[in-house]
C-alpha cells in the first residue's frame, strides 16, 4: 500500500481519490482475510476493498498485486 500511496502522491492524489482497488493474493485462503484486512485498514476509512485469490502472478516471486484506479482534479 505504501507504493500505491507513492504513486498517488506523485500525481497529486491521495488514498481518498481511489474509486476502485483490488488486491490479488497468491494462494489466498479465507483465514488470511483478517490478517490482510488489518494491514490495509489504516488506508481505507470506509470498509475493506475486495481480495481475489489467484494461483500465481506475472512474476513467480510476487505474492501480492494491487490494482488501483483513482479519480481526481
Amino acid at each position: 500500500m505504501r507504493n500505491v500511496g507513492l504513486a498517488l502522491s506523485a500525481v497529486g492524489a491521495s488514498y481518498a481519490d481511489i474509486v476502485k482497488i483490488t488486491t490479488y493474493v497468491v494462494n489466498y485462503k479465507p483465514e488470511h482475510r483478517s490478517i490482510i484486512g488489518k494491514a490495509r485498514a489504516p488506508f481505507f476509512a470506509h470498509g475493506t476493498p475486495p481480495l481475489v485469490g489467484v494461483a500465481a502472478l506475472a512474476v513467480a516471486e510476487w505474492l501480492v498485486e494491487i490494482e488501483a484506479l483513482a479519480v481526481f482534479d
